[in-house]
């Protein structure tokens, strides 16, 4: 395959993306996406329409055509092997204890559920994004869990058990991917009105969710901190897509695999680290910022690596 051919296949997962995630800031500027609005729409999306669409994508999606259960595996395996590197770089290198847990979290957690899941859909599809939507999922759980340890340990408490396993159950995320697995093991059909209905739902999770997340990008919050910042910002968007994928390589996933695994690893550090750094107490400027270089810098490098894996045949 040609690089341009590899290009432009590149460019059709991310230039979407971009357009909408700059329509966002537009609109904030133009005040039609007021700090209101952009609230209460994270929030439908989170307890709604995300679930809707994750809901709707396993049950739609041919268990036999999922990808290998190993990949699921192997993502919780890398996740947890990237966060305790994370941490012991953080301890050597960061002085200021209070820093670290923003750090290591702006590093590790990426944006799988709206970005990572927009990337996969507009490179496979709906068959891509069925096979996602558990690997995100799974993946979802421990991102919680630890940003929750590696915050607590920064910034002083007692993350307790409890609390953690009581976000998790009550996740929407998780309930609505556990809600569908019945329905996908079982062969169980759904009546075409709930179908339909959830569709319109599921349809606007990621046009709101982007331009929500456009609306709350502030270049202007980038000072201070910006060698964190640029750390961060490489660890998330450069080392931790490529090792993974370099491992996924060597144990022989499928392109549409190592795909996907690509595409929900490249993505940018999820906005919740920014609520729950300022939620304890921590450098909620710090946390803004890599939102921020991240979410930028995703589609360039996103679009960057996906045209060398497409150009190598590693992409389906």
């Amino acid at each position: 395959m040609d690089l341009t051919t590899s290009l432009n296949f590149s460019l059709s997962i991310t230039g979407p993306i971009c357009v909408v995630l700059i329509l966002g800031i537009v609109l904030k500027r133009l005040g039609l996406l007021p700090d209101s609005f952009t609230e209460a729409a994270a929030k439908l999306v989170f307890q709604v329409t995300l679930p809707a669409l994750l809901f709707l994508s396993i049950v739609r999606t041919d268990l036999d055509a999922m990808p290998s259960p190993w990949l699921i595996a192997y993502g919780l395996a890398g996740t947890l092997v990237g966060f305790l590197v994370l941490e012991l770089l953080a301890a050597r290198f960061i002085g200021d204890r209070r820093l670290r847990g923003i750090f290591v979290q702006g590093s590790f957690r990426g944006n799988m559920g709206i970005i990572g899941l927009a990337y996969v859909q507009n490179a496979y599809g709906q068959a891509g994004l069925g096979g996602a939507a558990f690997f995100v999922g799974a993946v979802t759980v421990l991102y919680n869990i630890l940003a929750v340890i590696t915050l607590t340990r920064s910034l002083g408490g007692d993350p307790g058990l409890k609390p953690i396993l009581k976000g998790i159950i009550k996740n929407p995320l998780i309930l609505a991917i556990l809600a569908a697995l019945p329905f996908t093991i079982f062969g169980v059909q759904m009546p075409q009105l709930v179908l339909t209905t959830g569709s319109y739902f599921a349809n606007l999770t990621l046009p709101l969710a982007l331009l929500c997340t456009g609306a709350s990008l502030s270049l202007k919050a980038l000072r201070g901190g910006a060698a964190l910042t640029g750390y961060a910002t490489l660890a998330r968007l450069c080392a931790i897509p490529f090792l993974l994928t370099l491992g996924g390589w060597f144990i022989g996933f499928t392109p549409l695999e190592l795909g996907i695994l690509f595409l929900v690893s490249s993505t940018p550090t999820a906005a919740a680290s920014y609520v729950m750094t300022r939620a304890m107490g921590g450098d909620s400027v710090l946390a803004a910022n890599i939102i921020a270089t991240t979410t930028l810098g995703s589609l360039v490098s996103t679009s960057l690596g996906a045209a060398l894996m497409n150009y190598l045949g590693l992409m389906g």
